[in-house]
């Protein structure tokens, strides 16, 4: 017999605490995690992306700047990056995915309000409509979330109810059979369509968010004095993250190469949104409980994220041969690995020039 989270738990007798939090409690702090992390990843690369530039300003003419690592305000970037990381992939032990992997649309938040705040860029009405809609759409999302989020915790037991469950070798069964057709038919027909490309990414990513979720709920638990260290759950879930994560990063990488951040950043959200949705619902069953218009509410919600960040990305249009020489060679970039948008905003840094120039403010070849 297959068992829900909460039945799983106490199915088998345990629990972390008598007087568990409260879901709603249990869904802020995830909720306010998340938000929190992805905006410190936007200061973190717009930190980063001015000590680059800072760098490259204070070169002699004809010459190329120095080494990033002996800036300090690089540093500071990247300590606010592993800071926004870590409270990503802690929200997935407080919250559901289906709810983490949209409120990733407040990377995007951030890097438009930085660059009208601190870069003086002009403020569109594309920027305040899609900041409208994207807050709404976040709002509905946590208001219309699961309601059966087990709120003792994630628990191996719990994790292996979840891993029998018929719907779930379904799922993975058609993920499997979908991800090797297209990458067969993108191979063999040399195809570099870039809907293929996010499409393969995503479908991937569902599996990092749901083995993030996975080892964030385990750790957290035995954070709190029921050690879930002996679970080879654990160690498998770990490895299926980095493999995931790897592979997510590679077809990522493709798609901003051969075309333009206004495309592949909404683009991305949307698809990788949606997976990360519907692995969720699957594997940890995130729509137990809800009713039929909690479900609609909580679809529209996500549909105004996604409307949101297009407006927003639409605001910074540049055409590719806008790009400036120095900066074609570094289109691609890693993306974070557990910020949903944040993966692909990554890419887009705003200048303060009025363009959005797609660049990677972490690695050594920027600088020369």
């Amino acid at each position: 017999m297959n068992l829900s989270g909460s039945e799983a738990l106490h199915a088998n007798g345990s629990s972390i605490s008598d007087a568990p939090l409260p879901h709603a409690q249990v869904l802020l702090i995830g909720s306010a995690l998340a938000v929190a992390g992805n905006l410190l990843i936007s200061i973190s690369l717009n930190t980063q992306r001015f000590a680059h530039l800072r760098q490259q300003s204070e070169a002699p003419a004809g010459e190329k700047a120095g080494n990033y690592l002996k800036n300090w305000v690089w540093w500071v970037g990247l300590v606010l990056m592993i800071a926004g990381e870590f409270g990503n992939f802690a929200a997935y032990s407080f919250a559901p995915a289906s709810v983490v992997a949209p409120l990733g649309m407040t990377t995007v938040l951030g890097n438009a309000a930085i660059a009208v705040i601190f870069l003086k860029e002009a403020l569109h009405a594309d920027d305040i409509l899609g900041a409208i809609m994207a807050i709404l759409g976040a709002y509905l999302i946590i208001n219309f979330s699961s309601k059966d989020e087990p709120s003792e915790g994630l628990t191996g037991h719990i994790l292996l109810g979840y891993l029998r469950q018929p719907a779930l070798v379904t799922y993975l069964s058609l993920e499997l059979f979908a991800v090797a057709l297209m990458w067969y038919i993108r191979e063999t027909k040399k195809l570099k369509s870039v809907v293929m490309t996010l499409l393969i990414s995503s479908l991937i990513g569902s599996w990092t968010v749901i083995s993030a979720k996975a080892v964030a709920g385990l750790l957290r638990v035995t954070l709190l004095g029921q050690s879930q260290l002996a679970q080879p759950i654990l160690y498998i879930m770990v490895v299926v993250l980095l493999v995931t994560a790897i592979l997510q990063v590679k077809f990522l990488n493709q798609a901003m190469m051969n075309n333009p951040s206004t495309v592949v950043v909404p683009t991305n959200f949307v698809f990788f949104t949606i997976s990360a949705i519907v692995g969720g619902v699957v594997f940890y069953q995130e729509f137990r409980g809800l009713g039929f218009l909690e479900i609609v509410m909580f679809c529209f919600g996500c549909g105004l994220s996604f409307a949101g960040v297009r407006f927003i990305t639409l605001a910074h249009h540049v055409a590719p041969d806008a790009y400036s020489p120095d900066l074609k060679p570094y289109i691609s970039a890693p993306p974070t690995l557990f910020s949903s948008a944040g993966e692909q905003q990554r890419f887009v840094l705003i200048h303060s020039d009025g363009h959005d120039k797609a660049t990677d403010s972490t690695q050594g070849d920027c600088c020369g």
